[in-house]
């Protein structure tokens, strides 16, 4: 009977306790075993082994409630904790969170975006504007090139007009003396006959003299004539020298405007560039307002859901620190049932 009523208080040895839950099973359990032994010794003593009985029941209720306070006392300790410590770290993370992983990445990144976006601009813009100046680049260069070349054109038919002169000038000069003896024989036969005429009694001698006047008037009149000829010649190439410089002079004026109107085009497109990259800057900065709106009050909305989160997780947490969702567990302890009581 006595081995009986031991096998039905028999308990399972504790698992996992520490403090004082720990002492009082290792003292319980001496005791248990030290009054097995004695009541094995006087098996026959019933009187004696129902006292017992009673003193160890009586024993084991005692020591039962001061494992119960111990461990109450043990788990509220631990909750205290546990809610201090979570309080902190809730609090350290909703300062630190919002701050550093969210707003300030997200802040960088749009940054970073806008700054490429502005960059992208003023390189195309850039881009263009060379491309402009490389065009009028060349064609400055081509119009040079075809000034080099009329004025090549201008110079030599200049120089061909002064040749024709000077082979006109030097075939007349030839031609002059031949006409000049032409007219003189002419000249001189039909003076001779109308000397006969109106002088029919004059004497060899006067006629003579006046053959002799006529001869020097003849010869002062071919010198004059090659002297207006040389006059005339001087003049003609004098004109035509003039006349060439006009022509050269007339090309230059009209190269220059050419030159000119090609630099003022020039000028005008760069401004009109400078404009249009002036516009399209004004208008990504205007759509870049509402985008930077948008992103704060993105911002401020996270920070409003990350504050009622903070706070709604540290209040459940507070409330109920035995919940599946908490951010960490301190210090395992062993349910009650386990003792076996």
């Amino acid at each position: 009977m006595a081995a009986d009523v031991f096998s039905s208080v028999r308990t399972p040895t504790p698992q996992g306790r520490r403090g004082a839950g720990a002492s009082s099973n290792r003292a319980r359990n001496g005791l248990m075993n030290r009054m097995k032994d004695d009541l094995s010794q006087a098996p026959h003593e019933e009187g004696v082994a129902q006292v017992m009985i009673q003193s160890f029941q009586l024993s084991s209720c005692t020591l039962f409630n001061a494992q119960m306070q111990d461990e109450q006392e043990f788990l509220q300790k631990q909750q205290q904790d546990l809610d201090t410590a979570l309080k902190k770290i809730i609090q350290q993370h909703k300062q630190e969170l919002p701050a550093n992983d969210t707003t300030m990445s997200s802040k960088a990144r749009e940054a970073a975006m806008w700054e490429l976006e502005e960059r992208h601009l003023q390189e195309k813009h850039q881009l263009l504007k060379q491309q402009l100046k490389d065009q009028y680049f060349m064609q400055r260069h081509q119009l040079l090139k075809r000034h080099e070349k009329e004025m090549e054109q201008m110079q030599r038919y200049n120089q061909r007009m002064i040749e024709e002169m000077k082979n006109r000038q030097t075939q007349e000069r030839t031609r002059l003396p031949k006409i000049q003896r032409s007219d003189a024989k002419t000249r001189m036969a039909m003076f001779k006959k109308s000397l006969r005429i109106t002088s029919a009694g004059d004497t060899p001698e006067q006629e003579r003299e006046k053959i002799k006047q006529f001869a020097a008037q003849e010869e002062k009149r071919q010198k004059n004539e090659r002297l207006h000829q040389h006059q005339k010649h001087e003049n003609q190439m004098r004109d035509l020298q003039l006349q060439c410089d006009a022509n050269v002079r007339e090309l230059q004026q009209l190269q220059n405007e050419k030159c000119h109107l090609l630099i003022e085009h020039e000028t005008q497109k760069l401004k009109e560039l400078d404009e249009e990259h002036s516009q399209e800057l004004k208008q990504w900065r205007e759509k870049l307002r509402p985008r930077k709106k948008a992103l704060e009050e993105e911002f401020a909305r996270k920070m409003q859901e990350q504050e009622v989160f903070f706070k709604m997780t540290g209040e459940s947490e507070c409330l109920n620190p035995t919940t599946q969702s908490r951010i960490s567990k301190f210090y395992p302890v062993p349910s009650v049932h386990s003792t076996g009581f």
